[in-house]
């Protein structure tokens, strides 16, 4: 048997499972992301994607930077974080093989 006061509950748990439902289904479909929901979605600091974004990430592919704002691709950090399980760690950063192929472009008289 329910007590009346339950009834209530149940009502308001009801509505924050069609909440936590709706968040949930705009977390997963959104493909551009901020910093702060970047870090959010890959459980690290603000601090961290900061740092990922000068010393791994490329622009344009990665992130863009849209009217004084940064984007990031859901879709590229996605496949970024598969990459990182598939490879050993002496594999080069995409960001340093890039910055390895500018240098010996920049030496060529």
């Amino acid at each position: 048997m329910i007590e009346m006061e339950n009834i209530n509950l149940i009502k308001e748990m009801a509505k924050d499972l069609e909440l936590i439902k709706k968040a949930l289904t705009n977390q997963s479909a959104k493909r551009w992301m901020s910093v702060k929901e970047l870090a959010q979605y890959l459980g690290y600091s603000k601090d961290h994607i900061y740092h990922l974004k000068e010393e791994t990430f490329l622009e344009d592919i990665h992130f863009y930077k849209k009217t004084g704002k940064i984007l990031f691709d859901r879709v590229a950090i996605d496949s970024w974080v598969l990459e990182g399980f598939n490879t050993n760690d002496t594999h080069k950063s995409q960001r340093q093989i890039v910055d390895n192929v500018l240098s010996s472009v920049k030496k060529i008289p």
